[in-house]
């Protein structure tokens, strides 16, 4: 290419950002659950947490969606501030690879030929989810290496350009001047590795220099930082923390490096000259310089922070301090920054959804009380009332959030998963409704008319609720652990309690033929109690169902 072309570096940076997504989106769904899996099982072992998080960045390639999953684990409560920082730690070196394998020129020679493979993968592998999502990861960083080959090719003929030349050498006696632009570059395009990948080609084209190319590698470092710290605005104090936990890491090793970046580049240089010598077939040249900076500044982070690991932890207490404020009622487990991660997303709500489900169980366990004339009925049913407003809220707020899950990037499994935490969700309310509603109603409608049940009629009622309370119990444990023989054993006590409510109305008719005065004024309403207590264990059983997919 003869002359610079903004249009073709622009497209490069296009291709970039386009596969890097795209190869992005695909690691996380041929991961799927196992990466929340992973970082709730840590323990407090900090070569441990070092170790997967480097591991789970290498799968995310993006330390950024890393960090939000972390946020919103400690948000919730699973994960606390000393296991978050060592997966930071190891988060910082993960993001590497990426850069490490847009520093090897040659590869970009085959970018296409990723690009190929990947499509035809994905078109061939209908019937294997894997293979498909094998192939969206091929093609995706084919798109970026043809990318990075468009925005080497593009910016070579700068580096023959007076003006380029003149501009450049101005850059390199600013290098605070540098790292600025390179933090705005990156809170722009919110990721360092275009920042670091641009670096990249403007060191194949010779353009750039090893001390004006550090100070926008540790831009970009730092740069990286600020999406988690946005989206922290609306998290708790555990999940701000963590974002700061991030920034306060990188900050620190930008401010300890650039006052010697002279030396830093002279070292640098001469560790390359001795390779080459010992090993002529590697020059690895300003483009592998730019990569050695970038590894060795995340590493010499996780050297320096874990063996103070607990320092830290105590100054970014320190800077996001506890804030006691007056609790309102409101969701617990929906963190915005899990949206970024599904797996993560639908654990948070089921987390949510458990909620529902106790205080439908406690809405339940409390119902017969209505009916019971040792208690007040206005002073219960406002309860009863009130308490069912609270499961309306936290279902209205579950639905809102299931809907933010982007459906693009949900597998068919995830899918359905979502579907059926969403009808989980509908049933639990829907229950709530059945007993705030329709058996407050009746118990009003008893009191009013100064009704009383029979004695047997009244056993009777409480013996079904009884049932339901052993079935409510039994879908509450089937949703918290899927497991399809509990599953099958909710599905035969709801055929039992059918019967069973079918044996109780035979008994009240019977009441009725004997001529029982109480069974006379009551009929109507103890039925319409009977029924809608069946329709509850309904709910109970499609709840049980519904959990295998979730």
């Amino acid at each position: 290419m003869t002359e610079f072309r903004w249009v073709i570096l622009l497209g490069g940076l296009s291709f970039f950002f386009f596969g890097l997504t795209y190869a992005r989106n695909a690691l996380q769904l041929l991961a799927g659950d196992k990466l929340r899996l992973v970082i709730t099982r840590l323990t407090e072992n900090r070569f441990l947490a070092l170790g997967l998080g480097t591991l789970i960045t290498v799968v995310l390639q993006s330390s950024t969606v890393t960090i939000l999953m972390l946020m919103s684990l400690a948000a919730t409560g699973l994960l606390t501030l000393p296991q978050a920082f060592g997966v930071i730690l190891g988060a910082d070196i993960g993001t590497t690879l990426v850069v490490i394998l847009l520093s090897i020129k040659k590869i970009a020679d085959y970018a296409l030929l990723l690009v190929v493979i990947g499509f035809v993968l994905e078109w061939v592998a209908r019937g294997s989810k894997q293979m498909k999502y094998a192939g969206r990861i091929l093609f995706g960083f084919g798109m970026v290496f043809y990318g990075m080959q468009l925005m080497t090719q593009t910016s070579g003929p700068l580096a023959a350009s007076p003006h380029a030349q003149t501009l450049f050498g101005i850059l390199a006696s600013h290098p605070v001047l540098i790292l600025i632009s390179s933090i705005f570059f990156t809170i722009l395009v919110q990721t360092s590795a275009a920042t670091i990948g641009m670096a990249i080609a403007l060191g194949f084209s010779g353009l750039l220099t090893l001390p004006v190319a550090i100070p926008i590698v540790l831009g970009a470092n730092v740069g990286t930082c600020f999406s988690a710290i946005v989206v922290s605005w609306t998290s708790n104090t555990n999940g701000k923390r963590v974002a700061i936990a991030h920034f306060f890491v990188k900050a620190s090793g930008v401010l300890l490096a650039m006052p010697f970046i002279a030396q830093i580049a002279t070292l640098i240089e001469k560790c390359s000259q001795q390779v080459t010598h010992w090993l002529p077939m590697v020059e690895p040249g300003v483009a592998g310089h730019i990569v050695v900076v970038h590894l060795f500044f995340n590493v010499a982070l996780a050297v320096l922070f874990l063996p103070f690991l607990h320092f830290g932890v105590w100054i970014v207490s320190k800077l996001v301090p506890e804030v006691q404020k007056e609790e309102t009622f409101g969701p617990k487990y929906l963190d915005n920054t899990a949206l970024e991660t599904p797996p993560l997303a639908f654990a948070q709500a089921k987390r949510e959804i458990l909620r529902i489900a106790n205080l439908a169980y406690d809405l339940y366990r409390d119902c017969p009380k209505m009916f019971d004339p040792s208690f007040e009925i206005d002073k219960i049913s406002a309860d009863i009332e009130m308490r069912d407003d609270k499961i309306d809220l936290l279902d209205r707020e579950v639905r809102f959030y299931l809907a933010k899950i982007s459906q693009e990037g949900l597998s068919e499994t995830q899918a359905a998963q979502e579907m059926a935490l969403l009808s989980i969700t509908a049933d639990l309310e829907g229950i709530g409704d059945i007993i705030s509603k329709e058996l407050a109603g009746l118990a009003r409608k008893k009191v009013t008319k100064g009704r009383l049940f029979s004695q047997q009629g009244w056993k009777d009622i409480q013996k079904i609720h009884q049932a339901g309370m052993d079935d409510f119990s039994l879908a509450i444990s089937v949703f918290a652990s899927p497991n399809e023989e509990l599953a099958r054993k909710m599905i035969r006590q709801g055929e039992h309690f059918d019967h069973l409510e079918q044996q109780l109305r035979q008994s009240h008719i019977q009441r009725l033929h004997a001529g029982s005065p109480e069974a006379f004024e009551t009929s109507s309403i103890h039925l319409d109690v009977l029924g809608n207590l069946r329709r509850i264990n309904a709910h109970l059983v499609h709840i049980a169902q519904l959990s295998l997919q979730t």
